[in-house]
């Protein structure tokens, strides 16, 4: 996505907020966890600013290589990064710049520097917005894919990390469903032949096969004792491999 999406109260307020410091000479500090939107609300605050990480900015500061008479405001990606800042935001501030900064935490001496704070929550706190951004990254999907019929949108979505884990999880369904049996197949051989360079034993490779054959039957017939009859396997055979795979009995 190239633009920050606010559908939800949360990020609409985190828009507002955004949209009233671009109109103000202050310095803003926007918080949240990685991939929810920080950078194009930064983009929002300072449309004109280029942007840099906190290290390359603070490096270039040092070895006199940016000239900071000529800027008027900036972008400083993950502050947090930084084991201090003062020299940073000391350096800045001689020059009247106006300074916008992402985190993925909010420190207490912040308010020391910046008098705008703006929070952006995580996906599973903007439903609205996993909606859309849902159905951006499915249209996504069919264009990369080359898929013309509809793709059912009931999919397990992954929120862990935000829209990362959203979009690939997507990805992953999309491109799942469409692979025939002999298109997993050579990708498990691909996969396998990778690993026995590397060594790997028979034993050790075993799991790949075992463990998500498990998984599905212990979600098709949620029991044991059906998996056991329609795996026609001993009942205590297969309590044995659940421990062996780690998987919660």
């Amino acid at each position: 996505m190239d633009s920050f999406v606010a559908l939800s109260k949360a990020s609409k307020d985190a828009l507002k907020i955004a949209t009233l410091s671009a109109s103000l000479p202050i310095n803003s500090i926007i918080t949240g966890p990685k991939a929810v939107g920080k950078n194009h609300l930064a983009k929002i605050v300072a449309p004109n600013a280029k942007s840099y990480t906190a290290s390359s900015l603070q490096n270039s500061i040092k070895d006199k290589t940016i000239n900071l008479d000529a800027i008027n405001e900036i972008i400083i990606l993950d502050i947090h990064k930084l084991s201090s800042i003062n020299y940073l935001l000391e350096s800045l501030d001689a020059k009247n710049i106006k300074v916008v900064a992402t985190s993925i935490e909010y420190k207490e001496h912040y308010c020391d520097f910046f008098q705008a704070h703006i929070k952006v929550p995580a996906l599973s706190e903007r439903k609205e917005d996993v909606e859309y951004l849902k159905d951006e990254y499915i249209k996504e999907a069919k264009r990369i894919f080359l898929i013309d019929e509809e793709i059912n949108s009931n999919i397990e979505l992954d929120l862990s990390n935000n829209a990362i884990s959203l979009k690939k999880s997507i990805f992953r369904n999309i491109l799942f469903d469409s692979l025939t049996k002999s298109d997993i197949m050579n990708i498990l051989e691909k996969f396998l032949l990778k690993e026995f360079e590397k060594s790997s034993s028979y034993k050790e490779l075993l799991p790949i096969f075992e463990t998500p054959l498990l998984r599905a039957g212990k979600k098709k017939y949620k029991s044991q004792l059906q998996m056991a009859k329609h795996f026609k396997i001993n009942r205590n055979t297969l309590r044995k491999k659940f421990i062996e795979n780690k998987i919660d009995e």
